[in-house]
């Protein structure tokens, strides 16, 4: 099994401290079957990264910011995310990540789930940790100030649309799939977070499962 690097922050105790300051998050863990190729992916990234965060910025309009990037499937758009660098806090790592994909400053709204991905291949297993977080938009611009994250577009969609861009993500096809089917985890979870009551609960697609223990 490989893990996601070590950190030496106590990520329980910060988790604790921002859950009584913006509200506890939703904790979930996931199993996700992959095929070789993805898993190799995700297997070399978790080796190097311990953890990231997945920005859901509200501009004041009331959508949610989504990006592509130059190398993604047409149509492939996502909320920003980022790696979480080694000792760093979670907020530390939420501010610089949305200014360097975005260009924009932003005040957290709440701190809306932590997820445990168990990525699984052929009896092999990595693991890796989304911390997920509603920012609003305070001032800026919005344009990428890291030309190496390669980010093509922006676009926006309602809150209500995030089932919509799960289910895009989740039906890319070849060699896209398994990476679409794990981004889109997120956007299912931050939907049903967000949702009116009247929205359909979320249910787990192919090749996702929830996790023993689940919560």
């Amino acid at each position: 099994m490989r893990r996601a690097s070590l950190d030496t922050i106590d990520r329980e105790q910060e988790i604790a401290q921002l859950g009584a300051a913006y509200g506890a998050p939703l904790r979930q863990r996931y199993v996700v079957e992959m095929r070789p190729e993805a898993f190799e992916f995700w297997s070399t990234k978790a080796s190097k990264r311990f953890g990231e965060v997945v920005l859901f910025i509200l501009r004041r309009s009331g959508k949610l910011i989504l990006h592509t990037k130059q190398f993604y499937p047409e149509q492939a758009f996502r909320v920003p995310s980022g790696t979480l660098l080694e000792h760093e806090p979670l907020l530390d790592a939420v501010y610089r990540e949305t200014r360097e994909e975005t260009g924009l400053q932003v005040s957290v709204e709440r701190f809306l789930a932590t997820l445990e991905f168990e990525l699984r291949c052929g009896g092999h297993l990595v693991l890796i940790h989304s911390y997920l977080f509603l920012l609003r938009e305070r001032e800026g611009h919005l344009e990428t100030h890291d030309p190496s994250e390669q980010i093509a577009a922006f676009s926006e969609v309602d809150p209500s649309d995030l089932v919509d861009v799960a289910e895009r993500l989740e039906s890319l096809p070849g060699d896209w799939h398994d990476w679409g089917v794990f981004r889109a985890i997120p956007h299912r979870v931050a939907a049903q977070l967000l949702r009116p009551r009247s929205w359909p609960a979320h249910r787990p697609r192919r090749g996702e499962r929830p996790g023993v223990g689940q919560e």
